[in-house]
């Protein structure tokens, strides 16, 4: 790849994710404290400090909070949404100095399964996947956060002891729900590495803490194991869940040692809105209680029928078929073309936040996603890229092969 630049790169903001299935709304407050870092006494933030917040736009009202140096830039936002489970909460923000060399962002949350049995079904948006600990999971993606960084050093994350308390609390109220429905018990684990990166900022020498955490939920899942055509038969099997996040914080190269006591308050601040908390819970038992509502009024309805109404019944039964049938596969197409616009409308949300522009190849229709550092880009036939910010620069003539100009496009 040729790279022809005059800028320096922009800080990319991050979100993090708090997964928000019913069963785990007991122990909302403890993830919430674990993903932002504040179980225990947190670092003071030095200086004249403001407080800024993150609004939800779908219940309109502040979701989170946090204190900034009081000349610092700030941006937040909440994303609610149907997921691989259901329903997500996401809150991204970053915080960045007015020269962009110092700063604390925190990413996406990227959620993966590993199942035990293949068959275990899971979402149609969840992603199966082999299980990665935080360092393996950090080496695979910082070519695409942060090009051309080279690892000076891995470490325990400053996290980690906050994610292990948080695992005990977790497996404690889970337990004894578990208990209280006969079901297995469900394991929690953690993984939290903290990698030291150095690279250049356009011309300048920056480095940076990547705290790289993993929540790993080993869950007990009724499975069919039985073939078709056999007796109806179920097994418990393992599937294993993992939420990884990053934190950022960066500084100029020989200075971040210095800065982390204030990148470190900044990002611990991180204060979620107890009301608002309340809001989203009472919202998913709402929805909850309409599902169990529904089932079982199909359930009792199958309870009252008798044996002389049976023929009756059959073919009642079978147009009741048909027709929800018919009404889930509009229904599904209907939600198909939501989340598919929805998916393609968080994609080019995502690439906003993270400082990256959708391109479509003309000639082949080769879709890629670069830098918005670079505003001037050509592929040739092989898929080489020349990536650069020059107005008006051709590769045709100068580089050989040929070369097409790529179009941004969204999502």
């Amino acid at each position: 790849m040729v790279v022809i630049t005059k800028v320096f790169k922009r800080t990319a903001a991050m979100r993090t994710a708090a997964n928000r299935m019913p069963v785990e709304r007991a122990v909302a407050i403890i993830a919430a404290g674990v993903a932002a870092g504040v179980l225990g006494a947190a670092p003071a933030l030095a200086g004249n400090t403001k407080e800024v917040q993150i609004t939800d736009p779908n219940f309109n009202m502040v979701a989170y909070t946090m204190t900034i140096p009081a000349g610092w830039n700030f941006q937040g936002v909440v994303m609610t949404g149907p997921g691989c489970d259901a329903d997500q909460s996401i809150v991204a923000y970053r915080v960045w100095s007015d020269d962009l060399r110092y700063g604390v962002q925190r990413m996406p949350t990227v959620s993966w399964y590993t199942v035990q049995d293949e068959r275990t079904v899971l979402g149609p948006k969840c992603k199966k996947m082999a299980a990665l600990g935080a360092a393996e999971y950090a080496k695979l993606v910082l070519p695409t956060l942060r090009p051309g960084a080279q690892v000076l050093g891995i470490d325990t994350a400053p996290q980690a002891a906050g994610l292990i308390e948080g695992n005990k609390q977790m497996e404690a109220v889970l337990g004894a729900n578990a208990d209280r429905l006969h079901l297995p018990h469900p394991h929690y684990s953690s993984d939290a590495k903290q990698l030291r990166i150095s690279y250049l900022m356009g011309t300048q020498p920056e480095e940076e803490l990547l705290q790289v955490m993993e929540q790993v939920s080993e869950t007990p899942q009724s499975t069919i194991v039985s073939r078709p055509g056999q007796v109806l038969k179920t097994q418990w099997m393992t599937t294993r869940k993992t939420d990884a996040w990053i934190v950022a914080e960066r500084a100029p190269k020989g200075q971040l040692d210095a800065a982390t006591p204030q990148l470190e308050a900044i990002r611990t601040s991180l204060k979620e809105n107890p009301e608002w908390d309340k809001k989203v819970a009472a919202w998913m038992q709402d929805r909850t209680n309409a599902v169990i509502r529904q089932g079982w009024a199909i359930t009792n309805a199958s309870l009252k029928a008798s044996a002389q109404q049976h023929d009756a019944q059959m073919a009642r039964g079978q147009a009741f078929i048909d027709n929800m049938r018919a009404q889930g596969d509009q229904r599904n197409a209907q939600f198909a073309q939501s989340q598919d616009a929805r998916t393609r409308h968080t994609a080019d949300e995502v690439d906003h936040i993270l400082d990256q522009q959708y391109y479509v190849n003309p000639a082949n229709g080769q879709t890629s996603t670069i830098s918005t550092q670079y505003s001037n880009n050509w592929q040739n036939g092989a898929g080489q890229q020349v990536l650069t910010n020059i107005q008006g620069y051709d590769p045709n003539g100068e580089v050989p092969g040929n070369w097409t100009q790529l179009q941004p496009i969204k999502h």
